[in-house]
């Protein structure tokens, strides 16, 4: 299996609790989707999901030590590319907010559950 495919599978699994696509219906929705492996040790932990300026993070594995500079570099070449990114997260997910916000995402807005968030590069991302 290669990285892609790894980090794909790990991603699936970090939100299959919150759908109800099974892993082949999932990695069928992402058709036009990069996906970014996002790898610590040599070892690959998960992945960024690319689409435009929307971006997604996804681990199969918690990391061990702070991979934000991986994340970060993903986010820096889409900001550099469309001036900001976007991405949602279930406003349940309190960890992925956080997360979303340590890297500098900022609430744009709110609705059905879902909070939308930009990063514009002018917190941590460069």
């Amino acid at each position: 299996m290669n990285n892609q495919a790894i980090a794909l599978k790990l991603i699936y699994n970090s939100v299959k609790h919150r759908t109800t696509l099974d892993l082949p219906t999932f990695a069928a929705s992402l058709d036009g989707w990069e996906i970014v492996p996002l790898s610590h040790n040599g070892e690959v932990i998960g992945g960024v999901l690319v689409k435009g300026n929307e971006i997604h993070v996804g681990y199969g594995v918690a990391p061990k030590a702070s991979i934000r500079g991986h994340i970060k570099h993903t986010l820096a070449k889409v900001i550099a590319r469309y001036g900001s990114a976007i991405t949602k997260v279930v406003s349940s997910n309190v960890k992925g907010l956080r997360f979303c916000e340590r890297l500098g995402f900022v609430k744009l807005a709110e609705q059905d559950g879902i909070v939308l968030l930009e990063c514009n590069g002018s917190k941590y991302v460069y």
